[in-house]
């Protein structure tokens, strides 16, 4: 086997086993660690998020106070 065919074959399997853990993963439902959101007992949280209007607007006023 190509050393470079089993450097990916072990990239390919830790990726796997990874998936298989989610020791580091972030739940989307609850935003806590360790389980799938589909595992989630949690209830769901509010992000608050701004608009994509109004991060350009600031972004412009950033960059018109600067000039």
């Amino acid at each position: 086997m190509h050393l470079g065919a089993q450097k990916l074959a072990l990239k390919q399997k830790e990726a796997k086993l990874a998936a298989a853990f989610p020791k580091g993963s972030r739940c989307q439902k609850c935003l806590e660690y360790g389980h799938w959101s589909y595992e989630c007992q949690g209830k769901r949280k509010y992000l608050h998020r701004s608009s994509r209007t109004q991060v350009l607007k600031k972004n412009l006023n950033k960059i018109s106070a600067k000039k």
